[in-house]
């Protein structure tokens, strides 16, 4: 029995297929102070978080994962973004009202909002900004294929063209982040822009001092945020070698645990965890390009069925983790087919399924050859946080006769290799895994020199018809048949196999800081420190 006080909040979170637009004006908060946690919360001095490197937080100069683009939001903000509930809410555009065709939008910004050196925000930061990274695109890109046009319609003012009508255009610009027109202008190398002025954003907070070799930052309050007072003066992020030590011993303010460890906490009044249903996944890709065995949708099917992926949910997760759904979105998403193929465990099926292709032992090695007579043998890549998931997946595919060879090396090798293709199977984990855009040869970025459907080698173009067509659908009943139906030959045909969905329990000191988000896991994420 837990002596602690115990939440369990479920993070549904949502692709921008979900994202419903708001019509007319825009002027609704995402979620109040109360619902937040930050309401009661008094301001404190410091909070203390475990560091590591993800760049320097500019558009240009992060790592492409999540915690880089966490710490560049705590400087830099979009004109709109969208809210737990799919709703589109106001950020540096207050209102937005679309033409009578739908062709133009018309955006009035905040007022009064100034940069961290004091300088005046108006649209001509804004229209700056799209054709300054029409020119040099950012890490994570928007996607600027729609936009005919983007004009200062007044200081405060902003008029989009669009070459096509689209309900949920504004939808694409939640990750078009807004630099001043007068640090960037000048500047012809922006990767690699890394002067103090280049962290002059609206945000609520500003850089002070960055380490990369330490994988340290120190951030303060922008004293002029136009948003409410951030509750935490300062943010420091911190090398630490061992993250459960460093919380006990007070050097760390917050830190995510496994169940394995819960009962160092369960029983101490001083803390409190929390936990969190995510979409974070493992994922198992395979590279067709390389591979001719990969390219037998028969073949991949047989892998899903010889992978066990509840025992690696019990084994790994402790049974905190949710198996993995072919169709790749999670059960808690509302656009989920519960319908759709499964693979339930089932060696004898995988066994079957290989016989009928072909791929049989006939030397008694107990490893099954090729039409050629080449051995099932492959090398699976991943990263030290999955190594012991690639394990359990050689010891599974090894008993239907496919060997696996693990190779591990470091996240950013991995993600390397894995979007030069540098791979013959590949774990890869994030909390972008809903995204069924991945499967389809849509780029999602102007930055994008492949999608990860090229990488890996799958080109189904019923699989794009039916995403644009559901990301594009307005109607809710539309949009979960087209989604249904999307989701049922991604199911079938395997392109990537979703292993599971972790689960997040994280552990801090309430007499501390009590302000953290039921809303999201991620300790670095501004939603809580500040109410926007």
């Amino acid at each position: 029995m837990l002596n602690i006080r115990l939440k369990q909040w479920t993070v549904l979170l949502l692709i921008a297929s979900l994202v419903v637009m708001l019509p007319g004006c825009g002027n609704t908060q995402s979620k109040s102070e109360e619902e937040n946690n930050l309401a009661n919360q008094k301001q404190v001095e410091v909070i203390k978080l475990a560091g590591g490197d993800w760049g320097y937080p500019t558009p240009y100069g992060i790592y492409p994962r999540g915690p880089g683009s966490r710490k560049m939001a705590l400087i830099f903000d979009s004109l709109v973004k969208t809210d737990t509930d799919s709703n589109l809410i106001p950020k540096l555009a207050i209102e937005w009202q679309a033409s009578d065709d739908g062709l133009v939008y018309t955006l009035k910004l905040r007022p009064d909002v100034k940069w961290n050196d004091g300088e005046a925000f108006t649209a001509e930061d804004v229209v700056f900004s799209y054709n300054y990274q029409k020119t040099y695109p950012t890490v994570s890109a928007a996607d600027f294929s729609k936009i005919a046009s983007m004009e200062v319609a007044d200081p405060q003012t902003v008029k989009i063209t669009i070459t096509e009508a689209n309900a949920k255009f504004l939808t694409t610009l939640t990750g078009f982040m807004i630099i001043p027109k007068h640090v960037w202008e000048t500047v012809t190398d922006p990767n690699n822009y890394q002067d103090a002025k280049a962290v002059v954003g609206t945000g609520p907070y500003k850089l002070t001092d960055y380490s990369k070799e330490l994988g340290s930052y120190r951030y303060v309050i922008n004293e002029y945020f136009w948003g409410s007072e951030p509750k935490v003066k300062e943010l420091k992020f911190i090398p630490v070698s061992e993250e459960i030590l460093a919380f006990e011993q007070g050097d760390v303010d917050r830190i995510s645990i496994t169940p394995d460890v819960l009962d160092r906490f369960e029983n101490n009044d001083e803390y409190e965890v929390m936990q969190y249903v995510t979409t974070w996944a493992y994922r198992l890709y395979f590279n067709m390009n390389t591979q001719p065995e990969f390219a037998n949708v028969t073949f991949r099917q047989a892998l899903a069925y010889a992978i066990n992926r509840q025992d690696l949910v019990d084994k790994i997760e402790r049974g905190a983790a949710v198996p993995g759904n072919p169709g790749v979105l999670h059960p808690t998403n509302k656009l989920y087919n519960k319908d759709v193929e499964q693979y339930p465990y089932d060696t004898k099926k995988a066994e079957e399924l290989l016989d009928s292709i072909g791929f049989k032992d006939t030397d008694g090695d107990k490893i099954r050859e090729n039409a050629s007579g080449e051995k099932l043998s492959f090398m699976l890549l991943a990263d030290e946080g999955s190594a012991r998931l690639a394990d359990l997946i050689k010891q599974d595919l090894s008993l239907v006769g496919i060997e696996i060879n693990v190779q591990t090396t470091d996240t950013k090798s991995r993600d390397a290799r894995f979007a030069a293709g540098d791979f013959e199977m590949v774990i890869n984990g994030s909390g972008g895994g809903e995204d069924l855009s991945e499967i389809t040869n849509i780029k999602k970025s102007a930055k994008a020199t492949s999608t990860t459907a090229q990488v890996i080698g799958y080109n189904n173009p019923e699989v794009d018809r039916l995403y644009t067509a559901q990301l594009n659908a307005t109607d809710p009943a539309e949009q979960l048949k087209l989604s249904g139906e999307l989701q049922s030959i991604v199911a079938q045909e395997l392109p990537k196999l979703t292993l599971y969905y972790t689960n997040t329990i994280a552990v801090h000191r309430p007499k501390v800081y009590d302000g953290w988000s039921k809303n999201t896991y991620h300790d670095d994420d501004r939603e809580n420190f500040v109410a926007d």
